[in-house]
């Protein structure tokens, strides 16, 4: 044979590769044979995809005929989902599926992050099944690649298909054939898979068509008449018999659609009604940030782990900025809207805000929608209550596995150790007796022996049969009581501390007048409700920072002006010190009969001699605590301007001095423990008083005018442990660590007269050697 015939044969023998692989997948297949005539009354409605039964990305045009997706604002890394509105029940039909367009990945992507890849899955599924084909075991579905998926088993059962192809995909619910409850891949009319059998749990109910894809758009043949006919006659879902099928209801035919927006305390159940709701419900899709992270979990994409993430709002930490920069949530914002469907939007802070309800309704705004309040707040309804007091069961049974487990462990490690050292102690006995016969030469007679071993193996037997007081099973739990009254869980918050210290004030209860059409109570009646938000906003705002809280000009003004006041002061202190005393047994008598808040210029007491003449450094650091901190509670009050929080909680002094302040409130340098104790040394200014315990003023508002009666409180406190240190009070004594802020500087070093820099000589015919630029 000649290279040139070698080289024709070559060229033809793929498509008699195919042709041979055809023939021997037709062969394999001989058990399916042709429809026979079905007189039975056929199906009147289009098969489709309801916009209810698609994923919020899904397109479709042409009269149903082709589903497209999204590729913008991160859209383009989430799979897109679609359900038809036909099941088969019984019977034998297919449907077809073409790839019109494929988008790239790297086009896709638009940006840095992971490249999302394209993604082709379809077969049929349950009308309870998420919308998106995954590992869900209400599906069954083969992917692009081959694969074959049913719940949690993924395996090679297929050719791979492309673009060029016609996929069929062929459903087998005939009973009277013995490939009933099987699913096969066709490609181009050609048969690419065994039949691949139905998991139990899908047998019996109605499966309706189902596509998940990403980056392509799909063409789909639900018949008549086929695009590539099968090796044998088999009619598509189109033509189905009316008895095999089941149609799902036009939801459009169902009167408006809802939009549902919960309103609740924050950690108080929120997500878990939700859940419970949902699961009820199926036919209603979630609109939050958390239903957001879950699609993008289906999607392939990993959730982002973040301390200090909340339910409400999750951090979006994807490393793909149309996905981190909030692309993602003002698109669905968007498309919502223009896809009607029942709705739950779920934002805790957000419904909770009167102006930010108002918001989401104007979204909403159409004849289609009505919009309905759920007041979810009080005393949970009696399902609530069973269904998280079963949680904290399977909880509280999981610890005590684990602790009945690791305590098995550790009872058999004591006992494996313990019959280690009793072996190895017989043996040392053993020795020893040995030695002891060799040496003394007695002998045991064989009965003496066997009686012996017979008492160790009995001793032996009752160390192995001893019980470890365990149990075989580890022990059932019970909730307590006090459990019992947790009827809330969560692990996480529903927001953050910022947002709620932020926006807490602003939490009210929804009205018709915001532009409901309904406003429901589902726990408490109204009057209940109302009066439970308003203590719990009381009680958070005791127990919450406000961390967005920032100091006013007044405030800043002030303490400006104090500073430059103590300054003042200091100065006029060492003025006086230096100044030669002429009658110091004058100035003494003055001193003694001083009545210090009669004083009226604490610079001139006598002769020049200032009130706070005798300051030491521990005397003036009370004096600007003394004022630091009645200028806080005054401060507080103003910038807040809210009734329920005029005064400072005892456990918020410290960061509200630190912001205030920019410095640390430190009683370690007074040598005390906390900052009860360092209050009780400036109790004639400020005191920590009430239930729970607040910052609260002794002084009236004037005293800010005039700050000389800081420096009275301070030398009248001086007075009295001088007093008492001279009667031989050691405790009165303070002992007083200058913060490092305050301690001298270091000497500095003799400044130097600047001097230009000596000026060099270019040398003749010098060359440039690099540096500089």
């Amino acid at each position: 044979m000649s290279a040139t015939t070698e080289e024709d044969k070559k060229r033809k023998d793929p498509p008699a590769v195919e042709e041979e692989a055809s023939k021997k997948a037709k062969s394999d297949a001989e058990k399916e044979v042709d429809d026979a005539v079905d007189k039975r009354p056929a199906l009147n409605s289009e098969v489709c995809f309801y916009g209810v039964d698609t994923t919020l990305n899904v397109f479709s045009g042409m009269s149903n005929k082709v589903l497209m997706a999204l590729t913008e604002g991160g859209m383009q890394h989430l799979l897109a989902g679609a359900r038809a509105n036909v099941g088969v029940k019984s019977g034998r039909y297919f449907f077809e599926l073409k790839i019109l367009e494929s988008l790239s990945p790297a086009e896709a992507a638009q940006g840095r992050g992971p490249q999302p890849r394209q993604v082709l899955r379809l077969g049929f599924s349950t009308a309870s099944s998420p919308l998106l084909l995954t590992d869900s075991e209400e599906s069954a579905y083969f992917e692009a690649d081959g694969f074959f998926v049913t719940g949690k088993t993924r395996l090679k059962k297929s050719h791979p298909i492309s673009r060029e192809n016609v996929i069929g995909i062929l459903l087998n619910l005939d009973a009277s054939s013995p490939l009933a409850n099987t699913m096969s891949m066709f490609r181009d009319g050609i048969r690419v898979s065994d039949p691949q059998p139905l998991p139990e749990n899908l047998k019996g109910k109605a499966l309706f068509p189902h596509v998940t894809f990403r980056h392509i758009s799909l063409q789909l043949n639900m018949g008549p008449s086929p695009l590539k006919a099968l090796p044998f006659q088999c009619r598509m879902l189109q033509s189905a018999a009316k008895a095999d099928v089941e149609v799902s209801p036009d939801p459009s035919l169902a009167g408006k659609f809802e939009v549902l927006v919960p309103v609740g305390i924050p950690d108080e159940g929120t997500f878990d009604w939700l859940d419970g709701f949902l699961q009820k419900n199926p036919h209603y899709v979630e609109l939050s940030d958390r239903k957001i992270q879950d699609w993008a979990a289906r999607s392939g994409m990993p959730k982002p782990k973040v301390a200090g993430a909340c339910n409400d709002k999750p951090s979006f930490t994807y490393n793909v900025p149309s996905m981190d920069d909030g692309s993602l949530q003002r698109v669905m914002k968007s498309i919502t809207p223009m896809v009607p469907r029942n709705y739950v939007v779920m934002e805790v802070k957000s419904n909770l805000v009167k102006e930010e309800r108002m918001e989401t309704l104007k979204r909403f705004n159409t004849p289609n929608f009505k919009k309905v309040a759920l007041v979810v707040m009080g005393e949970p309804d009696i399902q609530f209550k069973q269904k998280s007091y079963t949680a904290l069961l399977v909880e509280k049974q999981a610890r005590l596995d684990t602790e009945w487990k690791a305590k098995k462990a550790a009872a058999k490690r004591q006992k494996e150790l313990q019959e280690m050292r009793r072996k190895a102690d017989e043996q040392r006995k053993k020795k020893l007796e040995e030695a002891k016969k060799k040496e003394e030469g007695e002998t045991k007679d064989e009965e003496t022996e066997m009686k012996e071993e017979e008492v160790k193996k009995e001793e032996v037997k009752q160390e192995k049969d001893e019980d470890d007081g365990l149990g075989d099973e580890p022990p059932k739990a019970q909730l307590t009581d006090a459990e019992k009254k947790k009827v809330f869980r969560g692990a996480v918050n529903d927001l953050a501390p910022t947002t709620l210290s932020k926006f807490l004030h602003q939490f009210t209860l929804p009205e018709k007048a915001e532009g409901f059409d309904e406003v429901k109570f589902l726990w408490d009646a109204a009057p209940k409700c109302k009066e439970y938000l308003r203590k719990w906003v009381l009680e958070a705002k005791r127990m919450t920072l406000i961390e967005h809280l920032q100091p006013a000009p007044e405030f800043t003004s002030k303490f400006m002006a104090w500073q430059k006041q103590q300054l003042e002061w200091q100065q006029k202190q060492n003025f006086w010190k230096a100044k030669p005393k002429t009658d110091e047994a004058k100035a003494l008598e003055v001193n003694a009969s001083l009545d210090i808040f009669s004083v009226e210029d604490v610079n001139d007491i006598h002769e020049g001699e200032p009130l706070f003449a005798h300051f030491e450094a521990a005397d003036w650091a009370l004096l600007q605590l003394r004022y630091e901190l009645y200028l806080l509670q005054d401060a507080f009050k103003k910038d807040v301007n809210d009734p329920d929080r005029s005064a400072i909680p005892e456990p918020h002094l410290s960061f509200y001095y630190q912001r205030y302040f920019k410095k640390q409130l430190s009683p370690g340098i007074f040598s005390l423990k906390n900052n009860t104790e360092l209050l009780q040394m400036i109790k004639d200014v400020v005191i920590l008083s009430g239930e729970p315990p607040v910052l609260t003023s002794q002084l009236g508002a004037e005293s800010l005018e005039s700050p000389d009666i800081f420096v009275k409180f301070t030398e009248e406190a001086r007075r009295e442990r001088k007093r008492r240190a001279e009667a031989g009070d050691e405790t009165s004594t303070l002992r007083y660590t200058p913060p490092a802020a305050n301690a001298p500087p270091p000497p500095a070093r003799p400044m130097q007269q600047w001097q230009p820099a000596p000026r060099q000589t270019p040398r003749p015919n010098s060359q440039w050697q690099g540096g500089g630029g």
